[in-house]
């Protein structure tokens, strides 16, 4: 199955394929380490605050950005050689589909190991939290894993998706979406400001329960899988 070379083109440059992500994640972990050695350094009180504090640390998603950088690299350098060695498009695109669930696969189990470690060792001896905060499920290791699963794959498909229209509608696609969102974002500080209940509709959106969020994580990363499958079928490359 001709696919098989896109899975093979792309674990040609092994940093960018594992390397880089695994070496952001480490370095982050370290930090928090470090982190949690001087904390742990002020006492009980001290170590028990940070424990709490960082269920919100967002250190794990050091992890996310090489792994949307490997969704614009996906389609901005592979797909254009794809292309070059006479795969078609409908090869190229269910070949980086199962290079991204295997990502999604790989790194959700993997921080589900670290979540079930970092538990089990209570902050690794450290009282520290960096594979179990919310961003990653603080509920069973199973939520964790559907979780982070769904995420990746939607940051994979997202960088996929953005390079994929940038291919095809070039600088206006850049000035357009920059400016849909600033004006989202203009729009959310405005009701925040001026409307009465605003404020806490909001706050009740981003507080909403796990399975809401996780349907939420789902569609957008269907849109995103969907925007792409059809720009690919349309994106020219020189």
């Amino acid at each position: 199955m001709r696919s098989r070379n896109v899975i093979d083109m792309h674990l040609v440059n092994r940093m960018q394929a594992y390397g880089y992500p695994l070496i952001a994640l480490a370095f982050a972990l370290v930090v928090i380490l470090a982190v949690g050695v001087i904390i742990g350094s002020q006492g009980l009180e001290a170590r028990a605050e940070m424990y709490d504090g960082m269920q919100w640390s967002g250190a794990i998603f050091a992890l996310l950005g090489p792994l949307i950088g490997y969704g614009f690299t996906s389609m901005g350098q592979y797909f254009p050689l794809a292309l070059g060695l006479g795969l078609t498009r409908r090869e190229f695109a269910s070949g980086l589909g199962l290079v991204f669930l295997g990502n999604a696969v790989v790194y959700s189990v993997l921080i589900t190991i670290g979540k079930t470690v970092e538990a089990a060792t209570d902050g690794f001896g450290l009282s520290i939290r960096f594979f179990d905060v919310f961003y990653t499920s603080t509920g069973a290791p199973w939520q964790t894993l559907v979780q982070t699963f769904l995420l990746i794959l939607a940051v994979l498909f997202l960088g996929a998706a953005i390079t994929a229209a940038f291919l095809r509608f070039g600088q206006v696609f850049l000035w357009a979406s920059g400016a849909v969102l600033a004006l989202l974002a203009l729009g959310i500080l405005a009701g925040v400001l001026l409307l009465d209940g605003f404020g806490r509709a909001l706050l009740d959106v981003l507080t909403m329960g796990w399975g809401p969020w996780m349907v939420a994580i789902a569609v957008i990363g269907a849109i995103s899988a969907g925007a792409w499958l059809v720009l690919v079928r349309r994106t020219q490359v020189s």
